[in-house]
């Protein structure tokens, strides 16, 4: 055999040889790719439900806890009533971590998160007059920092139940 026609034959070969790894490469790409997209969406479901464990586990405090129960019951009222600094700083310290819990929850959440339902949770902090003066002193310069959509959502909500818009 022709030693031109046999280095034809094995440049060929190793052609072949060379299409087949780049394919089998490309294929273990893609499901490397896969593996990775679940891998993440199970972080992220995680993420979530210890964003959702860490709001119950805030509200289980409440509960649980007379002193607290009070002072946040006082600070809903009005934070005027909170005459103690020990009071207004366990007041704003629990609504404090109840915005970082939420805010938390509405990042991770993301596309997949209920409106409404997120909304309807958070009204609940707008209903008393507490809740609107601490979100006016305080929780309203939390949130604006990290989501300017939940800025909007959370001022709705104020205005919804002040009747006034917010100034600024």
């Amino acid at each position: 055999m022709d030693t031109e026609l046999l280095i034809g034959i094995a440049q060929i070969l190793t052609g072949i040889a060379t299409l087949v790894v780049a394919i089998f490469l490309a294929g273990q790409l893609v499901l490397q790719r896969r593996s990775l997209a679940v891998a993440h969406q199970d972080a992220q479901r995680e993420l979530a439900f210890s964003s959702r464990n860490t709001i119950n586990s805030i509200l289980l405090a409440r509960l649980t806890s007379d002193g607290l129960a009070s002072v946040v019951s006082k600070g809903f009222e009005n934070m005027d009533n909170l005459t103690e600094s020990s009071d207004r700083l366990r007041f704003t310290g629990y609504m404090r971590q109840c915005y970082q819990a939420f805010i938390m929850e509405w990042i991770l959440g993301g596309e997949q998160i209920d409106k409404i339902e997120f909304k309807e949770r958070m009204e609940r902090m707008f209903v008393p007059l507490g809740g609107r003066q601490y979100y006016l002193q305080t929780g309203r310069e939390i949130v604006k920092i990290r989501s300017q959509a939940l800025t909007q959502m959370f001022d709705e909500l104020y205005e919804i139940h002040q009747t006034s818009p917010i100034a600024g």
